[in-house]
């Protein structure tokens, strides 16, 4: 498939929103750059799936859930980011019929790690979010043993503008931020 080239040195939000949906690969725009990732395993669809589904399950009737949708992190006319994390949890406000989803609008981000993903999801793309001020962000690390199966929580501190941890999930993820959550991990994780 060809992609289209962008107007000018960088690629606009212009250029990103005129991409074909059904592209075969992962593309975000990050500081004006198009970044293309293959598709991911379906073990990790799953996972990303199931723990929407259960995060979707306990938030209140003001947030919504999402996976795999744009979310714009800087409108810099320059450098524009809009990345597609693996899990949005965003206000109810916002059209679902809409893309992207501003950043304002949302409090809570989880990226699910693969194998070609790993750098991305556990230093860069925190930044960004963080650097939006998106309120919350999980890591879901999914090494193929089970004990190592664990979901990494984030809050953003006011005074550094950075996530600081809240916490280490192997079996559970209980939390009271963004909202009451109680999920029962075994049950994202098993095949």
């Amino acid at each position: 498939m060809t992609l289209p080239l962008p107007s000018g040195d960088t690629w606009t939000r212009a250029d990103y929103e005129a991409l074909p949906e059904d592209l075969p690969v992962r593309v975000s725009l990050i500081h004006g750059e198009l970044v293309v990732s293959p598709r991911p395993r379906p073990i990790h669809q799953r996972i990303a799936r199931r723990l929407a589904t259960r995060i979707e399950d306990a938030a209140p009737n003001a947030w919504q859930v999402d996976t795999d949708v744009d979310v714009l992190l800087d409108d810099d006319e320059l450098e524009p980011v809009e990345i597609a994390p693996d899990i949005v949890v965003y206000s109810s406000e916002h059209d679902p019929y809409e893309r992207p989803i501003h950043a304002e609008s949302v409090t809570l981000v989880a990226e699910v790690v693969s194998p070609s993903t790993k750098r991305k999801d556990r230093r860069m793309q925190p930044a960004l979010y963080a650097g939006a001020g998106i309120r919350h962000y999980w890591r879901v690390e999914t090494d193929q043993t089970a004990p190592a199966f664990a979901v990494y929580t984030y809050e953003l501190d006011d005074s550094s503008g950075a996530y600081v941890a809240t916490g280490v999930h192997h079996d559970r993820v209980t939390a009271t931020q963004p909202f009451a959550l109680d999920i029962d991990l075994k049950s994202v994780r098993e095949r």
